[in-house]
């Protein structure tokens, strides 16, 4: 895509030879047939009309055409949805701007240059002279213009970028019939200008045979044009009919020519024969890793039985028996007895901790959504104070629910999520006097980001990659309790929400905890 200084820059160039060349061809070429004579033509140069129209109408149309097609130097300066619109609505009128101004230009042209003709030289014109100069200003300047005008489209096409365009401005039917047909028209009927004025005959018959090769010359355009035409239509078909059934879309794109357009058919029906054979065999992909996945469901669902039921037995023995050595043969063990079996029991304890954690992990990532409206501050609300009150008499806590908005999202998830991410703060903020932690939100773009702050132990952030795997600890057991599972909780249910969770801290200094919804604010 071209910037918007180089834009500018090739579009002013071509306006400008655009309004420059016609009057410096023409004047040319009207000199060379001899409607005027050398001493006619300074003459006329030398008076102020012609100059003030050429410059007049010079002045104008480089003041007239960057400030049209100024929505276009914006979408180059800023490439977005809204100013695509109006860009693409100045090039689609572009060319009715460009030939209504343009012909108007050349339509008073050769007035100006009679009018000074007669003014100040010794041209008398007939009435002959008037149809003749206005006749080869339309032609030259149509010679010249239409090059220019297709550059100015080709500049259009360079500076398109990812806009969506959906029709043509200008087909490659007509730009083969300008290009094929009116240029080598206009070029005929200078020729026969030519002829007129250095033979001075041009009989009835001569304009007929003209006329007749003209007419001929045209048809002859025209069946090209269809030809064309013929060859894009399979193409132009499957477009505008969008997609649907590989095997329907490939029968009906069958080329239609023998051209280059007909061989890039016959390829672009192979490819799409050879994407939809890709696209049946992703899905029966799809189809086995989804039978995968349901086998594999089963069976996590079957070793979540086993969890549950047939491990938790044997540690409730293990618990329960040192339990029942430490009651009954207490005055029979010692000191090193009584600690290992102390040990014992507080390991299987945690044991079963772990395997409840894991157990509701998993469930976290098997249960289905349900999305609906929930108000995070509420459910904030509510697991503080069972916080504020479980802690009232150990200690002192001070919580801050800044968090007044309504999400979708599903609230029994997002109540765990919550409860975790509290629950930390609560339990690394134990070693301080006044526990301070705050349930906020900020604003980054276009989203909401929810945070969670307090003023506890912090940690490292070197270690900060390991913050939301299963069975990862920032701190040993004995400074905080806990099974490593919580973090990895959380992280599974923002992650299905299509958010985002991450964290920031320093040692001794207390750390923020943050989350997105995946867009889910209402």
């Amino acid at each position: 895509m071209l910037k918007t200084r180089d834009f500018s820059r090739r579009f002013l160039s071509l306006i400008l030879l655009a309004w420059t060349l016609p009057p410096v061809v023409g004047l040319g070429f009207i000199l060379f047939i001899r409607i005027l004579t050398p001493e006619q033509m300074l003459g006329i140069m030398l008076a102020p009309i012609e100059p003030l129209y050429i410059v007049g109408w010079l002045v104008f149309a480089v003041w007239y055409f960057p400030r049209y097609m100024q929505p276009l130097r914006d979408w180059l300066q800023h490439p977005d949805k809204a100013t695509a619109p109006s860009a693409l609505q100045r090039m689609r009128r572009f060319p009715l701007h460009f030939w209504g101004i343009f012909l108007v230009y050349l339509a008073f042209a050769p007035s100006s240059v009679l009018v000074s003709a007669e003014r100040y030289t010794d041209f008398v014109a007939q009435p002959v002279d008037w149809f003749r100069i206005h006749l080869v200003a339309l032609i030259v300047s149509i010679i010249v213009g239409l090059p220019i005008f297709f550059r100015i489209l080709d500049l259009f096409g360079q500076s398109l970028g990812d806009m969506a365009l959906t029709r043509p401005h200008v087909t490659i039917r007509a730009k083969v019939f300008l290009v094929g047909a009116l240029i080598p028209l206009l070029i005929d009927t200078m020729l026969v200008q030519y002829y007129w004025t250095r033979t001075g005959f041009f009989t009835a018959e001569t304009f007929f045979v003209w006329l007749a090769l003209e007419l001929l010359a045209i048809a002859g355009s025209l069946i090209f044009v269809n030809s064309i035409s013929q060859s894009m239509a399979p193409l132009r078909n499957l477009i505008e009919r969008g997609t649907g059934s590989g095997d329907i879309h490939e029968a009906r794109l069958l080329p239609m020519s023998t051209d280059e357009l007909g061989v890039l058919t016959t390829d672009y029906r192979h490819l799409l024969g050879e994407l939809h054979r890709y696209q049946d065999e992703l899905e029966q992909r799809v189809a086995d890793r989804t039978g995968e996945l349901t086998t594999a469901n089963r069976e996590l669902e079957s070793f979540s039985y086993s969890v549950s039921h047939d491990l938790r037995t044997p540690l409730r023995a293990i618990d329960g028996y040192s339990r029942a050595l430490l009651e009954d043969y207490h005055d029979r063990l010692d000191d090193t007895g009584k600690n290992f079996l102390e040990r014992i029991g507080r390991n299987a304890v945690h044991m079963g901790e772990l395997i409840d954690d894991l157990l509701d992990l998993a469930r976290i990532g098997r249960s289905g959504m349900k999305n609906e409206p929930v108000e995070p501050g509420q459910l904030a609300e509510t697991i503080m104070a069972s916080l504020r009150d479980a802690c009232a008499e150990e200690r002192q806590i001070h919580f801050s629910n800044q968090v007044n908005l309504s999400v979708r999202a599903d609230k029994q998830l997002l109540q765990v999520a919550l409860a975790n991410l509290l629950n930390n703060a609560v339990k690394y903020t134990g070693n301080e006097p006044v526990a301070d932690i705050t349930f906020g939100t900020r604003t980054d773009g276009d989203e909401t980001v929810f945070f969670i702050r307090d003023n506890g132990v912090g940690f490292d952030m070197a270690y900060v990659d390991k913050l939301f795997g299963a069975f990862q600890r920032l701190h040993r057991q004995e400074e905080f309790e806990g099974t490593g599972i919580g973090l990895a909780t959380v992280a599974r249910i923002i992650q299905r929400h299509g958010g985002r969770v991450w964290a920031e801290a320093e040692t001794g200094k207390g750390a923020t905890f943050y989350f997105t919804l995946g867009g889910q604010q209402k």
